[in-house]
């Protein structure tokens, strides 16, 4: 048994050590300003480190799934942006998924660099259908790129770019055609001045405000979780996806978090995953999947995923023998390891998540049939026999228990790691 001790404090040092260079996620924002100066929106740009005044990636793919899955899981859009709209970044590769960012709350910004082609024209008509605007990034105009223009409801200019003859003359192109028209990389009132004399509706640049950082704690991926779950919402069935979640205790966190929205209107409470994912739908947790794949997150390692699903099945197998809720257990035991992985107090953790109030005083202060549940398990795991008896258990249930857990843990990761899913580039599902 003092081997299995060591494991898991072996475990909790590997995690921590795994998250604190990256614990926080960072977010670029700078306002899109009217001609009146109010904020109109906000573009979200990469971000590093707090101190990084501009972006450095070396993939576009990855830095803008990174973005999005800050602005509305790791971050919140709440604090990011608590009314206005955000632009975000898109390459081609991500405008073929539909954003988990609600369309009213999200533009999608379209890079200059991405090709004008029936894909790219057929996904940004898709996104317009579901009610998403469009904006045109550092645009320039040719006959090429005039089925995009079409499409827009934004238009970028960039003023360091384009002369004042040449500004003026994209303005007169662009305007009979009702599109929203911002000035971006404005640096001086004179600038401002001119851009609003030529026609333009909306402001950005240096002048009016540069970027400044948001950060909050960012949830850790583990790849082959990821790759599971993905793998799962291809075939649409909700219930597979939900044990594939459910046995993460990072997954389980993220959904939490995106059930929690605000911006999916007011819920109650919720018990578990499974609920989360019918709130959520297939479609937006396969969206979701899919970014955490384009964004490579691998921070959680493989042996803090055994010990979390390990205590979450022990603490199913007693609650089943005592007759309480497996499922709420089940979910007290998972989300109990969330300190290790994200070096927090788990009361900064589990107290914004939509749980019942049982579950969360059951994980932060251990209380109620649930709390003594996973009081005992802890103490069996730290090999403290005498007082894991002292919860009223019977010790024999405990050890069938941990064992059943040990075996299970081991089996469900040896699985994950040797069926990894072929993965194609992620492709629209019908709807």
């Amino acid at each position: 048994m003092t081997s299995t001790l060591d494991k898991i404090n072996s475990v909790h040092a590997e995690s921590r050590a795994a998250t604190e260079p990256q614990a926080k996620a960072f977010l670029g924002r700078q306002p899109i300003y009217n001609v009146i100066r109010e904020i109109h929106a906000y573009e979200l740009l990469h971000r590093l480190a707090s101190e990084a005044t501009s972006a450095e990636f070396p993939n576009g793919d990855r830095a803008s799934a990174e973005v999005v899955l800050q602005a509305f899981v790791d971050i919140g859009l709440k604090r990011v942006s608590p009314n206005q709209p955000v632009f975000i970044n898109h390459t081609g590769p991500l405008l073929a998924l539909a954003p988990i960012i609600p369309a009213d709350r999200c533009v999608i910004e379209v890079l200059e660099d991405v090709p004008v082609n029936g894909e790219t024209v057929g996904a940004i008509e898709r996104l317009k259908k579901l009610g998403y605007r469009v904006a045109l990034d550092d645009f320039v105009y040719s006959d090429e790129r005039r089925p995009f223009l079409e499409l827009a409801d934004y238009v970028k200019l960039d003023v360091r770019a384009l002369a004042p003859a040449e500004l003026e003359r994209h303005v007169a192109l662009i305007k009979p055609l009702r599109k929203r028209i911002v000035a971006e990389k404005v640096e001086s009132e004179q600038e401002f001045r001119r851009c609003h004399g030529a026609g333009c509706d909306l402001f950005q640049g240096y002048y009016l405000r540069r970027p400044e950082t948001v950060s909050g704690a960012r949830i850790p991926s583990n790849r082959l979780s990821a790759l599971a779950l993905l793998s799962e919402c291809m075939l649409s069935q909700w219930k597979p996806i939900a044990a594939v979640i459910e046995r993460d205790p990072t997954l389980t966190y993220g959904v939490l978090q995106m059930a929690n929205s605000a911006l999916l209107g007011p819920s109650r409470p919720i018990r578990s995953a499974t609920e989360a994912v019918v709130r959520l739908g297939t479609d937006r947790i396969f969206h979701w999947a899919t970014l955490l794949v384009m964004a490579g997150h691998d921070d959680c390692p493989t042996g803090y995923l055994e010990f979390a699903v390990q205590r979450a099945h022990m603490s199913e197998t007693v609650a089943a023998s005592l007759g309480c809720s497996r499922s709420e257990s089940y979910l007290v035991g998972l989300l109990s390891t969330l300190d290790s992985v994200f070096d927090a107090p788990l009361g900064q953790i589990v107290a914004p998540l939509p749980l019942p109030a049982a579950v969360i005083d059951a994980i932060l202060k251990r209380e109620g049939r649930l709390g003594r549940i996973l009081d005992a398990v802890v103490e069996y795991e730290a090999c403290q026999f005498d007082s894991a008896a002292n919860s009223g258990i019977a010790i024999d249930v405990l050890q069938g228990a941990f064992w059943d857990a040990v075996d299970a843990a081991h089996n469900l990761i040896s699985q994950l790691e040797m069926a990894r899913p072929h993965l194609r580039r992620p492709t629209p599902r019908p709807r």
